[in-house]
């Protein structure tokens, strides 16, 4: 049996016809069988077997195509278009692997072609000098120069020696101990290879941590690396958190080989990398002299007025033009421990200004004058009062930094920037938006039925938006839940025998402090939409804390009855964060409120009579 639509032979072709291994896209191939399962182990999740209609061979499915193939979307039988592949070459195992990143679904359900195709590994076993780089008497001879290579069996192993093609220029400059090795960038570092090396840059150094728990006491170090591909975090523990703070300098760059990698921790990394490094005993670091082509930093900026659509505790890359310098001043935590801060003012071109928070020795030692330009790279977004940055233990601000953006923002600022009026994203503890803002979030603003037809929440990272609707139900039922009393927990806590267990923080109290989880009803004149409100937004909604409401509730149902009915059918301005949520094996899209306001009539109507004005012009 035959099917019209395959690359026939195309399999052989790739690994023996240097031209198509180094393009190998565009190939359509048969899905021979698939062993989707729940292991941990990313290669056994993602293997499948896919055929040629000569051949069969294993292919490995990353990015794009292991969500798609994780979420049903590819079956035996099915035909595949290949849109973002290479080839990878295992030469101790003698395995030869399609590394897929994007597919195309070309036909479901195709009759599958049984025994009459050959495993490719078998193939070239038997005509081992037809593979490039291969000879009859040499079995372990370099791989093409292409792109990154990786092992895809069911552990890790060596790979191929070949260089990456955005780091093959760096072969004639390594020192001598390196030149055995191969050069990987780094957003090719993953745990399916164990034989690599990277130059990259220092582009961020902590300072040793130490730790005490009941287990002891230890050392925590750790940098970033940075090369053209991108950054990943790297951290040393006790003696060797000693030895690396010493041998690392922030800004130089280095050969960095036999650290091991683990899954990246999101809560520790402001880093997008999903792994990071481990720099043990065996991990060996050499500086290198040729900086050519490792870049100093690397920046994602987005621009001020985006930051309103961004997750609170969610970091960023900012660049601005200070506007105001404020006072250096002492706070002092609930623990009784005193920090120093200093709130600085950045403004961009889009016509917004925020807040961002310096702490200890940085908000005593800041000295820039309201002018410059600075980038800030990591900060973390808050959305206490509005929404506003604080510089964390990750974050890095650079002062003038000679990149293109930053010329052309200040020229801009210089020219006609400074006499612009710029609208906050900052605002006074529980009170409203500045009538510019409101005018701004206004005219931004969308319907229930446009945001549910636009089908907002389907993007990877959901979606904002903003209506004005009321009120038209809360379930009471179960309005909020015990938490932790610890400030940084908040997980649900159990009852036990009349006292409350947190299992996290090991940790027992006679009363837990209770926070809400509440759920509303709003409609608008288009539609009507079920919300989620957390603490803070729902107690900004019902002016009263849950702790304070479930006495009410146990204590007195009438007076609880009056204060949840109080808000039913009163209008307020929502800011909706939308977002898919799986739930049972389906696909749902959630609403959760990032803020609200009460509405305010005059800027309502300032809004309406200069959009009156605005068509009576036309």
């Amino acid at each position: 049996m035959s099917i019209p639509e395959l690359t026939t032979g195309d399999f052989h072709k790739i690994f023996t016809n240097q031209e198509r291994y180094d393009n190998p896209n565009g190939g359509v191939y048969q899905v021979y069988n698939t062993r989707k399962s729940d292991s941990g182990n990313a290669n056994r999740k993602n293997l499948i077997m896919i055929c040629d209609g000569v051949h069969h061979m294993k292919a490995l499915l990353r990015n794009q195509a292991a969500t798609k193939f994780q979420q049903n979307e590819l079956q035996r039988g099915d035909l595949i278009r290949v849109t973002v592949a290479e080839p990878a070459i295992i030469k101790e195992r003698k395995k030869y692997v399609l590394l897929i990143d994007d597919f195309e679904l070309v036909r479901s359900g195709a009759e599958v072609i049984e025994q009459t195709t050959e495993f490719l590994d078998a193939y070239f076993m038997q005509h081992q000098d037809e593979v490039l780089g291969e000879s009859a008497s040499s079995t372990t001879a370099a791989a093409p120069q292409s792109g990154a290579t990786a092992a895809a069996s069911s552990a890790p192993v060596a790979t191929t020696t070949h260089q990456s093609n955005s780091t093959s220029h760096q072969n004639n400059t390594m020192s001598d101990s390196q030149k055995s090795r191969p050069i990987f960038a780094i957003e090719q570092l993953s745990p399916y290879q164990n034989v690599w090396t990277i130059k990259a840059r220092v582009s961020y150094k902590g300072e040793i941590k130490t730790w005490h728990n009941q287990k002891g006491e230890g050392k925590l170090f750790s940098v970033n690396f940075l090369d053209t591909s991108g950054e990943i975090r790297a951290t040393a523990f006790n003696d060797m958190a000693t030895k690396f703070n010493e041998v690392l300098q922030e800004g130089k760059v280095y050969y960095v080989s036999k650290a091991r990698l683990q899954p990246a921790k999101p809560q520790f990394s402001n880093l997008s990398h999903p792994y990071e490094l481990s720099l043990d005993r065996e991990t060996v670091i050499e500086e290198c002299q040729d900086e050519s082509n490792v870049p100093k930093t690397h920046f994602s900026f987005i621009k001020l007025d985006a930051i309103q659509n961004q997750e609170a505790s969610s970091t960023v890359d900012v660049l601005g033009v200070i506007q105001t310098v404020n006072p250096h001043f002492e706070l002092t935590s609930k623990a009784g421990k005193k920090f120093d801060r200093r709130d600085i003012t950045i403004v961009d071109d889009s016509g917004f200004s925020i807040s961002v928070g310096l702490w200890n020795q940085q908000a005593l030692d800041f000295n820039l004058p309201e002018g410059s330009i600075v980038a800030i790279k990591g900060v973390r977004v808050s959305d206490f009062g509005g929404k506003s940055l604080s510089m964390g233990f990750n974050s890095t601000l650079i002062p003038n930094p000679e990149i293109p953006e930053a010329y052309s923002l200040k020229g801009w600022y210089d020219t006609s920037g400074k006499n612009e009026n710029f609208s906050s994203l900052n605002q006074e503890v529980g009170g409203a938006p500045s009538s510019d803002n409101l005018m701004k979030f206004i005219s931004q603003r969308t319907t229930i039925a446009k945001a549910q037809s636009d089908n907002l929440g389907k993007s990877e990272k959901g979606d904002f938006f903003s209506v004005k609707a009321s009120v038209s139900f809360l379930k009471v039922d179960n309005f909020a839940y015990p938490a932790c009393t610890n400030a940084d927990c908040n997980k649900k806590v159990i009852e036990h025998n009349g006292s409350w267990r947190c299992e996290r923080c090991d940790k027992t109290s006679e009363q837990p402090e209770w926070r809400y989880m509440l759920t509303i009803s709003i409609m608008d004149e288009t539609g009507q939409m079920w919300l989620t409100l957390f603490n803070d937004q729902a107690k900004q909604l019902l002016g009263i804390d849950a702790n304070s409401l479930i006495e009410l509730k146990d204590s007195d149902p009438d007076a609880f009855s009056k204060k949840t009915q109080s808000i039913q059918m009163n209008p307020y301005d929502f800011r909706i964060r939308a977002r898919e949520d799986n739930y049972n094996d389906q696909t749902r899209i959630r609403y959760t409120v990032s803020n609200l306001h009460k509405l305010n009539y005059k800027v309502e109507s300032d809004f309406l009579a200069s959009e009156l004005s605005k068509a009576l012009l036309i």
